[in-house]
């Protein structure tokens, strides 16, 4: 194995991508909490669901795991399948945040949501798979 394929294979299994990454969004996120304390306006903080949007960005895991995942198999696996569907349902939760919809009239939504993942269960292991 080469130094670039072993740093590849080291990225992948979490060294960096699931460390560094995630780190510095929350430091992003501090250092704009901390301007908005110190008085500096951010206009993205003047809409009243600004932090709905921040949901947005935890769709972004599944769907990074997706294509990975997508690109190692070379094909839509139940593995693929259920991380897009994880990232549609953190998109779902968001989307009726930042649009204000009700949850009264969308919840059934959900009970799809259930349904579509209990049909990729079954596909989702096969021998030697790793769930991402």
């Amino acid at each position: 194995m080469s130094i670039r394929e072993a740093r590849r294979a080291r990225w992948y299994r979490g060294g960096y991508r699931n460390g560094v990454i995630p780190a510095l969004l929350v430091i992003a996120f501090g250092v704009l909490f901390l301007l908005g304390n110190l008085g500096i306006h951010l206009a993205f903080f003047d809409q009243q669901d600004w932090w709905a949007w921040l949901i947005l960005l935890a769709a972004v895991g599944p769907l990074s795991g997706a294509v990975e995942r997508y690109r190692v198999v070379g094909a839509v696996d139940g593995v693929v399948l259920h991380a897009l569907l994880t990232a549609a349902a953190i998109v779902m939760v968001a989307v009726m945040f930042i649009l204000q919809l009700s949850w009264q009239q969308w919840w059934p939504l959900f009970v799809i949501y259930g349904g579509l993942c209990m049909l990729t269960r079954s596909w989702r292991r096969t021998a030697g798979d790793k769930v991402l």
